[in-house]
């Protein structure tokens, strides 16, 4: 089933299954907190072998030495709904005593704002402990896909894969679809990034409306320097330095109407890979956690990891900043933030 737009529409019970899930594993974490100064967990947006996970782990591996107590760091994989899922639990249901950290896209701080199912959460009252990177999005085609330059975007249909619906796979190609008439047709459903990206290597897919540049060159950089794939779109605000050549979304907008809609939007894109805690922690223990957020990013070892796993840290943020962001985004219009969420198929 499909609707007006053609996008494959996602079963309803999904949600309330992700949902079930998310009470599931967290409800240890949430009846048993651990003593932050022995063990803290960290919480993935996203299923294993995608680029969340990846910078989760990276985090991980590193911000004990910086933590009073130097506590063991457990990851465990909350995925669902692009992050709402777990930013869910992280509103609701985490202890609030330090022991529990989360790392996500920048799109859960929109997610409530402007209205995207199953988001029961106001961003404005999470512990924002920092933000790794300023992410750019890309579409892509395979090579082999109809599909080839940006332009045919808007003339040629082109079978994309997406996951949940308030992922960035399928925020994008509904952004693309109704505002500027791209003839992208949505597989949605995949889990996470990794198994979107497996359906494109598979050929079920074409292509995909929102990868994040940065995993396609820590998960698949043989298909850029083969040129197995065609990057097409940047959607972001600005262009990444390595793709000075491919235009943004900004560039399609016919208006300051739909620029201001954009910059609203794509506000998430600062906060790439964003750390946060849940509301209701101590001032003490959220500076704790935002000075050794600082202090990871400066030490030589986390540096040199980074090197070696090829991840991107460009344009970071501090708590502070992007406590900032946030509370920026809430001031926008009535009329704004309604017209980004009718866009975006929000409530």
């Amino acid at each position: 089933m499909t609707d007006e737009a053609g996008f494959a529409c996602l079963p309803r019970s999904l949600g309330m299954v992700l949902g079930l899930i998310g009470v599931l594993t967290g409800g240890a974490l949430a009846q048993a907190p651990e003593d932050p100064t022995k063990t803290v967990t960290m919480l993935a947006s996203h299923a294993p072998g995608g680029g969340y996970d990846a910078y989760a782990r990276l985090y991980a591996r590193h911000v004990g030495r910086f933590l009073p107590g130097q506590p063991n760091i457990v990851v465990r994989n909350m995925p669902g709904a692009a992050g709402v899922v777990m930013a869910n639990f992280v509103a609701s249901q985490a202890a609030r005593n330090g022991s529990v950290i989360a790392l996500g896209p920048g799109s859960m701080a929109t997610a409530s704002l402007l209205g995207s199912q199953g988001a029961r959460y106001d961003a404005r009252e999470f512990t924002w402990v920092g933000s790794l990177n300023n992410d750019v999005s890309v579409t892509v085609s395979r090579s082999d896909s109809p599909v080839s330059k940006t332009d045919e975007l808007f003339t040629k249909e082109l079978v994309v894969g997406g996951a949940g619906a308030s992922d960035n796979s399928v925020v994008f190609a509904t952004i693309l679809n109704r505002m500027f008439g791209a003839k992208l047709k949505l597989v949605a459903g995949y889990n996470g990034s990794g198994d979107t990206v497996l359906a494109l290597d598979r050929g079920e897919v074409q292509g995909i409306a929102g990868w994040n540049y940065s995993s396609v060159t820590t998960m698949r950089p043989d298909w850029i320097r083969d040129k197995k794939i065609n990057i097409l779109l940047q959607m972001s605000l600005t262009r990444h330095p390595d793709l000075v050549n491919v235009p943004t979304v900004l560039e399609l907008a016919r208006d300051d109407n739909q620029r201001e809609i954009l910059r609203l939007i794509f506000a998430q894109s600062q906060m790439g890979r964003v750390i946060m805690g849940p509301p209701g922690v101590s001032k003490a223990m959220v500076d704790t956690h935002r000075e050794a957020f600082d202090r990871v990013l400066r030490d030589p070892e986390f540096l040199a990891d980074v090197e070696k796993v090829r991840l991107e840290i460009s344009g970071p943020m501090s708590g502070a900043e992007v406590d900032q962001l946030v509370s920026s985004l809430y001031k926008a219009t009535p009329e704004r933030i309604k017209e980004a969420g009718t866009l975006l198929g929000g409530n």
